[in-house]
Order: structure tokens, then sequence, then C-alpha cells
């Protein structure tokens, strides 16, 4: 049984502003959703409850879910009604940081006997050391879950074959110290991540672009690869064009810089990452 996942960070999705090129943004995103029909899906960095309230009467379809804490992001999680699940909470990526926002990880059963985890996380962002050493033991916290998931039970051999995948913005975006040439660049963090989570039988899935942050033409910054998703390295996903396993969706597949800018404007600064797991 194949299954869809929808992955997406939603630039300050408070629900509640309703002015200029995001007026209405909570319909538009439901849309975008209603028309890529995930079986699960995850919106990062909602930041009130109305996006939680208007998510569960626009996408009936759904069973809808959401962090909750004293942090100011939360990720909000949509499954598909029907599909069995089961959610937890991890707050051990929040690395006793009470601003830091919790893993959700989403249990998938969509046959008898058959689970498939997915981990959506949103990893400390800026690249100073502060930011660059939460993020490395957050990637720790989501490496030992894995191991132990492979595992299993007390008293069996570890299965090879455990599926797992981590998605979301895990803002992978290097080190720079002050006043010093040394520094990691964000090719080596994505380098360094993919290497550890090789080691311990995981890996980078290819996207359909190289890039899903960006601030629009006006902006100093760069187009940048922040998100990503990771998964054991016996799943197989749906080809999404040349060879790609994850579609970069939104202002990535539009050729018009005006174009991009209006989608950003109006949508969010990342870009929805869409991939269909085939067999796990």
């Amino acid at each position: 049984m194949a299954i869809k996942v929808l992955c997406w960070n939603v630039e300050h999705f408070s629900g509640t502003h309703q002015q200029g090129p995001r007026a209405d943004r909570v319909r538009r995103v439901a849309d975008v959703i209603r028309e890529e029909s995930p079986d699960v899906f995850a919106i990062q960095e909602v930041t009130g409850r109305a996006v939680f309230e208007a998510f569960s009467q626009k996408l009936p379809d759904y069973n809808i879910t959401i962090t909750e804490g004293p942090q100011t992001m939360e990720i909000l999680v949509g499954v598909r009604a029907g599909l069995r699940s089961f959610i937890t909470q991890r707050s051990e990526f929040k690395r006793n940081n009470p601003a830091l926002r919790p893993g959700m990880l989403v249990t998938l059963s969509p046959e008898p006997g058959r689970n498939l985890p997915i981990l959506f996380n949103h990893l400390k962002s800026m690249p100073d050391p502060e930011g660059f050493g939460l993020r490395t033991a957050m990637i720790e916290r989501a490496n030992s879950l894995w191991r132990a998931l492979l595992s299993g039970p007390t008293g069996t051999e570890p299965d090879a074959q455990v599926p797992f995948v981590i998605a979301g913005d895990l803002n992978l975006m290097g080190m720079h110290l002050s006043f010093s040439p040394v520094g990691v660049s964000q090719e080596e963090e994505i380098a360094r991540t993919a290497r550890r989570f090789e080691r311990s039988g995981m890996r980078l899935l290819r996207k359909s672009h190289p890039a899903s942050f960006n601030k629009g033409s006006g902006s100093s910054l760069g187009p940048s690869d922040l998100d990503h998703v990771i998964a054991a390295q016996h799943m197989q996903f749906a080809d999404q064009g040349d060879g790609a396993e994850v579609r970069v969706a939104g202002w990535a597949e539009l050729d018009d810089v005006a174009a991009q800018d209006d989608w950003i404007a109006r949508y969010s600064d990342h870009a929805p990452l869409i991939f269909t797991v085939t067999e796990f």
C-alpha cells in the first residue's frame, strides 16, 4: 500500500492575520492540501489555535492533532480518516529548552501488523554555535530513536527491515564563527548529517529541486536547502521525476521570478515537500 506524505513549514501560520497577500491564507493552504490529497500531512510553524480549529472544519476527512507546550510554534498533523495511526509528542527534541519545538512521531498502520513510523521535526535555526550545537544534539536524538526502533522488543534480534522516516525543516544551514575563518558550510552540515544517518542504515532522499527555502527576489539571502527527508535504506519511494524521490513544490516549481515572489508572499518562504512511500 502506497502512503503519500506532505510536509510543509508555513511561515508564522497563525490564521489570524487577514491583511495583504496573506489574507485568507488558512483556506488557501487547506486547498493545497486538499488538492494534493496526502494520506498524512504535517504543517510546521503553526502559531495559533485558530489554524487547528479551521483545519478541523476545512479538512473533515482528516483527524487533526497539534503539539502543545510553552513553545510559540507548533507542528500540526493530519491523518486521513480511516487510516489507523498512533501519534506521540516527542519532547526530547526540546533539549530542555522551553522555546524549542517537540517532534511529532506518527506511526501509521495501513495494514494489520505493518507499521510506518514518521518523525516530523523542526530543528533549531541559526548558523551560530548554539544553533549548530542544538541541531546536532537533535539529530542524535532522532538517530537514537531510530536505533530504539531497530532493537525491537527486549529479547528479540534487531530487525534491519524496520521502516522509519524523518521529515521536516531540519535547518541544516552550517555554522559561522565571529572573527574567525573557521566554520561549517551548509553543504558540509548536510553532508555530515547524511553520513551520520548512513552509518545507522538511513539515507537522505533525492529532491526534485536543490532548495526549499526562499525569501524572494528582494532578499539578500538566496534560496537555501533547509527541508529534508531521511528514510531507512531499504524503503522505496515513487519517482517524482528525473529520479527524485521528494517533490519540492510551490515556488520551486515556478520559473518566473515574479511568480515565485507572489507565491512566497501568499503562502510561505518554504516550499512543501511531497513524497510517496511505495515499499516499507
